[in-house]
């Protein structure tokens, strides 16, 4: 094989190398820019759910206040029918009655009873808000 022969093949196989890296850095560009722009993709996914999240979450906490102001007027109701029944138990007395014979007297003390649970529920939405803050 000739000197020029020689040079010319050396030349080719140096271009090959070169070439061969040059593709291989191509390659791993590509691969680099596909996973950068999936994460980004991904991480603006995350975010637009977790402010929709957050959004339904305060509009949760926001109707807390609503029944905060139900509760103080179902609590005022209440203290309200309690005092009743206590007055027609009273009288009852008095008059010598038996105050379960009396209209909604039974009625009256069974909602009574019953408020309590509205309590206990009330107490655990509080608890709940909280958390949201």
């Amino acid at each position: 094989m000739s000197i020029k022969q020689r040079v010319f093949k050396k030349l080719a196989e140096e271009t090959k190398v070169e070439l061969s890296a040059q593709k291989i850095e191509l390659g791993i560009m590509q691969d680099v820019k596909e996973a950068y722009n999936e994460h980004k993709q991904q991480r603006k996914n995350v975010d637009n759910t977790m402010n929709d999240w957050y959004s339904e979450l305060f509009k949760v906490r926001d109707k807390f206040s609503k029944i905060e102001n139900e509760y103080k007027q179902f609590k005022t109701k209440t203290f309200i029918l309690e005092k009743a029944v206590e007055e027609m138990e009273s009288i009852a007395k008095e008059l010598g009655v038996q105050p379960n014979s009396l209209d909604f007297y039974n009625s009256a003390k069974a909602l009574i009873n019953t408020s309590k649970d509205i309590d206990d529920e009330f107490k655990e939405a509080k608890k709940l808000e909280s958390k949201i803050g």
